[in-house]
């Protein structure tokens, strides 16, 4: 799974803090005094912020593959009601397995570009206009196959959407300024002893990094694409 760039800040402000209560040792400005529980309230503060967003993160993570389940249902659908039609079941057939094709080609090339776009897949404007100019079948059963289509075409926009809007920068912001006071507080508290610091500081910075990496899941769509499970598209096709 990638790493993004900004998992490294907490290394980062880690490293800041021991440097920075370490280094007023002996001078005017020395920390002293303060004692473990302090740095408790922020602690508390940044493990309940973290865990709102990691449950927001799991949530969206599930939803993309309910979503995906969605598309395979409904294609499953369509499929059914294609044996109902006169003519043009393989046509169907065939329309419903290029846009899972093309859904799914959409999906890495836009891996490889690292930019999601929302555009519309031809094969599903095909599938559309084929029902729509068929005249031999019952409006009732064509009703029928529209809602389906439309579905396939929503499930796939609130994936893209879910896969588009991650995190968000001012949360994430408020989450990396939690941490960083967090790791300045334990840092006050071991200021007279370096050695400590180091380990105490470095601890919670391992696990500091890897919340910020799984919160951004959604930054990277190489990672996006590791945690939603399409196979089951491509079983369907």
């Amino acid at each position: 799974m990638t790493v993004s760039s900004i998992s490294f800040l907490p290394i980062v402000t880690g490293v800041l803090a021991v440097y920075l209560i370490t280094a007023l040792a002996g001078s005017r400005f020395a920390v002293k005094g303060v004692v473990g529980p302090y740095f408790g309230a922020l602690a508390i503060m940044f493990a309940l912020f973290a865990s709102l967003m990691g449950g927001d993160t799991w949530h969206e993570i599930t939803r993309a593959n309910s979503l995906v389940a969605k598309q395979v249902n409904a294609l499953s659908a369509i499929d059914s009601l294609a044996e109902s039609f006169d003519e043009g079941q393989e046509q169907i057939r065939e329309l419903t397995t290029r846009y899972a094709e093309q859904d799914i080609a959409t999906d890495k090339r836009q891996v490889e570009k690292s930019k999601i776009s929302l555009e519309e897949l031809p094969a599903l404007i095909d599938l559309q206009n084929f029902v729509l100019n068929d005249k031999k079948s019952s409006s009732l059963l064509k009703a029928r196959l529209f809602k389906h289509i439309d579905d396939l075409r929503d499930f796939r926009l609130q994936r893209l959407e879910i896969k588009r809007n991650h995190s968000g920068p001012r949360k994430l912001a408020m989450l990396i300024l939690l941490g960083a006071l967090t790791q300045i507080a334990i840092a006050m508290c071991h200021a007279e002893n370096k050695l400590a610091a180091v380990y105490t500081v470095g601890l919670f910075t391992i696990a500091f990094a890897v919340v910020i990496h799984f919160v951004t899941v959604f930054d990277s769509p190489g990672n996006f694409e590791q945690v939603v499970n399409l196979t089951v598209l491509q079983d369907a096709i």
